[in-house]
């Protein structure tokens, strides 16, 4: 049946639009800076139902913002210059722009007629988006409902048409602001902090503000500068690493540096060594993921199903250099060793084109001449996969082996251990040799120690089928006299999550690099080996997966002198990468958290933290600890008391309750951020934006700022305007560059603020957060902090002295406050 036609005319109907409008508003704009001025007050490009009007109105406002005429001959020529002017439909549209329009000082009626058509059309879209919503009736009724009313809200949310007034008007309203200030009796009006020092300088924190609280970065967490550092490629120093370059983390796969602070001087350094004879310097602050003995059995003691298996994943802590120096051995009678640090998973990498292939590279490393394209072998299983790898394999002497090696002949032949001459069917085994570099110079090449999992185990299969045994305690042993490639080696079964390890032993009859081998131990819990003899020996004399062989234990925590250091930032959730040749896994990198937990804890005002740092369980573990005053290496160790657990219960139903809402979204841009602020305004009326931190943060837009000082200007500036847009204070930590350890008190300064001069322009107050004794271990001042009230654009400014409790993760009042 035919649809009558009001219903076809109901499905034709074209969107809110008046093409002469926009017309008429963009040929007043050429007519008239003025008709612009009042123009850009009403109007959006995005108001335009015309693209090419939109690409118009841009080019007009651009021109205007640089302070040069608009006119339609050098609108013409600007779209020109951009590739535009053909789509918008050529100069002659341009000029015939002009002569649709009456007169010029219409223009802003016009633009409100633009302004009002795209209202409607929001509203058709945002209705047309609801009535889906109510279709599709996915979700809880209330929240289909909720986000109903803020397609609305969006709808109506715009610009008012002037943001400016005379001062008369605004008179009257600010004696009534102060009238009502009086009626408080000095109650706060702003946000408050939680400091009382600090309040009664501020009045709390105003809607509007962008408030900057600065440090110098990681105030801890830091390695020596020559500490090696895995990558998907080979190896970086912590000294050489830099933002954007890649690491690996805990897991196996490539992690990307966010971040990087300037080197350190000065600050207490610890030595720390493992049973495998690693050995690494970190300072006093830097933290470790580590299993205590008391997590260890826990995690024997549990029930081995995939359930208690994830429990257990998480029974590992987070502790610093120093916690583990003082805790350093069990309190028994044998005082074993306490701490331990998990291997790393396998690295997880891609498959690489390799000249050759891993077996037969591993084969040749393992039993042959250096400098000849031969293998000593007598298994012919070895023979065999050489030739399905493809090549030739034949008797040195002249007698031809080929895939026929099973003949008896030919097993008394390989029994005698002849030497054996492999040449690729298209090219020369010995040019390949060369070409890697391996030649009188046996070593893995580097290329070859980052290949996929399955190329690095044919590697590790060949040499060990060559040159590999089976101990008679049931670990693999390969020995061989050249140290480079016992280092590679055991890189590359560290590389395949073994643990291992090295010693030395003389060779009888020999003199200079060959007297001396290196025997390169472990114990796998897998396959190792290709030949089959071997896979028998290591299955009959192997022994049983223990957690022992997952784990390196930490044998000594000795202070050293202060060596420079430095730390870097990761963008994976767990905060890993690895770091020494025994590709160990450590952590990397509180003042807004106590704004925050006055905030919506003890004041119940809705608050946001967007954490570009730490992860969500990471800060709510900090707030409990710091609400609960529950030491929080007590909750990380898996040492807390019954007291812990009862002051943890006692707090945890204020906790729950608390409006406080945490984002920890890796690479946030502020286009991210501003979205997410204007639903929780609308939705849980926010009172505070936390943003940690600063410097990494992303502008998030297309074009790509030339500078990495102009995209923090850019966010900095956009910060302000998101307090300003929100009406809500706005708090963002930022990072400080090395002035202060330049200077003989450590003091910072507002000049002192990294990449941009603009952050303390666009700023309402700034913070400067400094802790003497985190530059004087024996500094009189222990256990204090100053807040630097560096720039009070509303007041004064001064210095407030806080508690500093590191156990807790807090800072308080001197007096003991919240």
């Amino acid at each position: 049946m035919e649809p009558s036609d009001p219903e076809r005319a109901a499905f034709e109907r074209l969107p809110p639009q008046d093409l002469a409008a926009e017309q008429s508003v963009l040929g007043g704009m050429l007519l008239s800076k003025d008709a612009i001025a009042d123009v850009v007050e009403v109007l959006r490009g995005a108001d335009f139902y015309k693209p090419a009007h939109e690409t118009i109105y841009g080019a007009i406002i651009d021109l205007y913002a640089k302070g040069e005429p608009a006119d339609p001959i050098t609108i013409s020529a600007e779209l020109t210059k951009r590739g535009e002017l053909a789509k918008v439909g050529g100069a002659g549209y341009v000029h015939s722009l002009v002569h649709m329009v009456p007169t010029a000082a219409n223009a802003e009626y016009y633009a409100e007629i633009v302004h009002d058509r795209a209202v409607l059309r929001r509203l058709v879209q945002a209705g047309t988006r609801i009535t889906q919503m109510g279709y599709a009736s996915d979700g809880d009724v209330d929240d289909i409902v909720n986000t109903a009313q803020a397609e609305i809200y969006a709808v109506t949310e715009q610009r008012t048409t002037e943001d400016y007034l005379p001062l008369g008007e605004i008179m009257e309203g600010t004696l009534d602001e102060i009238e009502a200030i009086s009626n408080r009796s000095g109650e706060m009006t702003g946000v408050p902090t939680g400091f009382t020092d600090l309040d009664s300088l501020t009045n709390g924190l105003h809607p509007g503000q962008m408030v900057v609280i600065a440090a110098r970065p990681a105030m801890g967490k830091a390695l020596a500068l020559d500490t090696p550092l895995p990558t998907p490629t080979g190896w970086t120093t912590m000294g050489e690493v830099r933002p954007g370059d890649h690491l690996l983390d805990a897991s196996g796969k490539p992690t990307r540096v966010v971040a990087a602070t300037d080197v350190m001087t000065g600050r207490p350094c610890y030595e720390v060594v493992f049973d495998d004879g690693t050995t690494v310097i970190a300072d006093a602050d830097h933290q470790w993921l580590t299993d205590t003995r008391a997590s260890r059995r826990a995690a024997k003691a549990a029930v081995v199903d995939r359930e208690e298996q994830g429990r257990q994943g998480v029974l590992a802590s987070v502790k610093t250099t120093k916690e583990i120096a003082e805790t350093l051995h069990c309190h028994t009678a044998d005082a074993r060793r306490n701490h331990s640090v998990r291997t790393a998973a396998p690295l997880d990498l891609p498959h690489r084109d390799l000249p050759i292939a891993p077996f037969v590279l591993g084969s040749w490393l393992g039993d042959s001449h250096s400098d000849a394209a031969r293998i000593t072998s007598a298994d012919p299983e070895i023979v065999r996969r050489i030739a399905d790898d493809g090549f030739e394999v034949r008797r040195a002497g002249g007698t031809s082996i080929t895939h026929a090696v099973g003949l008896s002949v030919a097993e008394r032949e390989l029994t005698e251990r002849p030497r054996v001459v492999c040449s690729r069917r298209h090219d020369g085994l010995l040019a390949r040799l060369e070409d890697l570099g391996v030649l009188g110079n046996k070593h893995i090449p580097q290329v070859y120690l980052r290949g996929s999992i399955a190329q690095r185990r044919e590697l590790l299969a060949g040499l060990l089928d060559t040159d590999g045994t089976v101990t008679s305690t049931g670990s693999v042993r390969f020995a061989v006299t050249d140290k480079a490639l016992a280092d590679g080696f055991r890189e590359l079964v560290t590389s395949l999550g073994y643990r291992s390890g090295v010693r030395t032993k003389p060779v009888k009859g020999r003199s200079g690099r060959s007297s001396t081998a290196y025997l390169v131990t472990f114990t796998p819990t897998d396959e190792v080996f290709g030949l089959e003899r071997k896979r028998r020996a290591l299955a009959e004399r192997g022994r049983p997966a223990t957690p022992g062989l997952r784990q390196r234990f930490i044998t000594d925590v000795r202070e050293v002198a202060s060596v420079p250091v430095r730390c870097v930032q990761v963008d994976n959730p767990d905060h890993l990468y690895l770091a020494t040749r025994s590709m160990i896994p450590t952590h990397n990198s509180t003042l807004a958290l106590d704004f925050a937990r006055a905030c919506s804890i003890k004041h119940k005002l809705p608050s946001v933290i967007f954490s570009l740092e730490m992860g969500r369980n990471e800060i709510a573990m900090r707030l409990l600890s710091a609400e609960a005053r529950v030491a929080l290496h007590h909750m990380r160790s898996g040492s807390m008391t019954d007291e812990d657990w009862n002051r943890l219960a006692r707090q945890m139903a204020e906790v729950n309750e608390a409006p406080l809402y945490i984002d920890d979204s890796p690479n946030l841009s502020m286009m991210e951020i501003r979205a997410k602020c204007r639903r929780l305004r609308q939705r849980n009326a926010l009172q505070l934006v936390i943003i940690d931190y600063l410097q990494l943060m992303q502008t998030g837009g297309s074009r790509r700022p030339e500078s990495r000082q102009q995209e923090v200007s850019e966010m900095s500036r956009n910060l302000k305007l998101l307090a300003k847009e929100l009406e809500v204070p706005v708090v963002a930590l930022s990072q400080l560059n090395r002035g202060p350890e330049q200077r003989t008190d450590k003091k910072p300064m507002i000049s002192d603020l990294r990449e941009s001069g603009s952050i303390e322009q666009d700023a309402d107050m700034v913070i400067l957060l400094h802790r003497e004794d985190a530059y004087e271990k024996e500094s009189p001042r222990a256990g204090e902090a100053d807040l630097i009230v560096a720039k009070h654009r509303n007041g004064p400014t001064a210095t407030i002295t806080v508690a500093f409790q590191g156990h807790y993760s807090r800072f308080v009042n001197m007096e003991g406050g919240f």
